[in-house]
């Protein structure tokens, strides 16, 4: 009864991504296509972006045999789910991208279907490894015990500079500029994101499951704190994503996911019909999922044949970095004409521009080795708001950064050492 119960969980998930992809697809060529970021490269590139019928029809063919295979692939409830996700975020809107123009490489789309298919051979991939385990209250009290400790340098370097008003969203930016001209500490700007996204959100979970008040209360005013600290608003959507997916196995998570978003979708798209209101698409599906497709053109197209080797990252003292600015502002500048644009991109186009599609190959793998890894360790769907955002950071930053300053490595020690076989011990 339990395996059926899965498999149409998994059923209902997919017809629902369809329906999404055909929702989107609207927006995407009667409104997306026609917005400013659209408009300013197709004027430096003198393209124009419009519906492809013969492209579109082969992405929507690639898109039903994905499907289909997922359907009926044998896989791990959590990997199904890390597998459903990166059709989402990585081939629907590459797809419809490329549907968008001529002069679109395909090899983009495929990079983007390669990755979906490297996730998939991970677990064919058995790994054996056994790791000292802390019991989850044990592993509750050292990660709170860390927090702790861990944010006294930040209450000391961002303390005289909390504006209280960036809780109602009212003068981040200005509290971003302030921070970023006064306050100059290499701990804090490294750890900022392991607390957010990993060992405050890991914490979390756990003081929810022993139900300890005070520690939730501490772990979500710890998450609150922080976020004074730079005004990001990425730690709300960590927090956000950590409470709203608590409950429920992966598959139904899965399901309410696509059906929360389907139907934000449907809404989006009447109130701009309707009311001519476009601002919750524009801020949601342009901004998240069509901007990063456009962006993975701009890099392809700019660093063809002129790739910097990590010059501007680990490989900085032995090969000289070629330009003035970072990657993401000369993208800013040259495509969109906006020269303070820090045009942000995800681990495929971070590949290409350092490398080639040799680039995009070792990108794909690494990620492909990690979620091999986490799959293996039998993780309990508890966590399943962490890896959604790991996985949406796949989206908007490059490898380096996700291993190093967004916690990457952080992740797969926590994982392996505190969350091996929650999935049994969390019930």
């Amino acid at each position: 009864m339990k395996k059926h119960l899965f498999n149409k969980y998994k059923a209902k998930s997919l017809l629902l991504l369809l329906v999404f992809y055909f929702l989107l697809s609207w927006l995407h060529f009667s409104y997306i296509i026609n917005y400013d970021d659209f408009n300013y490269v197709a004027f430096s590139q003198d393209i124009e972006f419009e519906l492809n019928w013969k492209r579109y029809i082969i992405i929507t063919v690639l898109l039903l045999l994905d499907i289909i295979f997922l359907l009926y692939a044998k896989v791990s409830n959590f990997l199904f789910s890390i597998l459903f996700l990166t059709l989402f975020f990585f081939v629907i809107p590459s797809g419809l991208f490329f549907a968008s123009n001529n002069v679109v490489k395909p090899e983009i789309f495929i990079s983007h279907n390669l990755f979906f298919i490297v996730i998939y051979m991970g677990s064919l991939v058995k790994w054996n490894l056994n790791f000292p385990q802390l019991n989850s209250y044990q592993s509750t009290i050292l990660l709170l015990l860390i927090t702790m400790i861990g944010l006294v340098p930040f209450i000391v370097s961002y303390g005289p500079y909390i504006n209280i008003n960036n809780l109602w969203l009212i003068d981040v930016y200005e509290t971003r500029r302030l921070v970023a001209e006064k306050v100059n500490n290499t701990y804090t700007a490294y750890t900022y994101s392991w607390f957010t996204k990993i060992i405050i959100p890991v914490a979390l979970v756990f003081c929810i499951y022993f139900r300890k008040k005070a520690f939730i209360l501490f772990s979500i005013l710890s998450l609150l704190f922080l976020y004074l600290c730079g005004a990001h608003k990425t730690v709300f959507l960590g927090t956000f994503l950590i409470i709203v997916f608590y409950k429920y196995e992966y598959l139904k998570k899965t399901f309410y996911f696509i059906k929360l978003i389907t139907a934000f979708l449907v809404f989006a798209l009447m109130c701009s019909v309707i009311f001519d209101f476009d601002i919750l698409w524009e801020l949601s599906f342009r901004r998240i999922l069509m901007l990063s497709a456009l962006l993975d053109y701009c890099y392809f197209d700019f660093f063809h044949d002129n790739y910097i080797y990590w010059s501007n990252s680990f490989m900085s003292r032995f090969i000289s970095y070629p330009y003035e600015v970072s990657p993401d502002f000369i993208i800013g500048r040259d495509y969109f004409n906006r020269p303070l644009m820090n045009a942000n991109v995800g681990i495929i186009s971070d590949g290409y521009k350092n490398a080639g599609y040799w680039g995009v190959g070792t990108n794909i793998l690494v990620v492909g080795i990690i979620f091999s890894f986490f799959n293996s360790l039998r993780i309990s769907p508890k966590f399943f708001g962490l890896f959604l955002l790991f996985l949406f950071s796949l989206l908007n930053s490059s490898l380096t950064t996700i291993l190093l300053t967004h916690g990457g490595f952080l992740m797969i020690l926590v994982a392996a050492f505190l969350l091996k076989d929650t999935e049994l011990k969390l019930k």
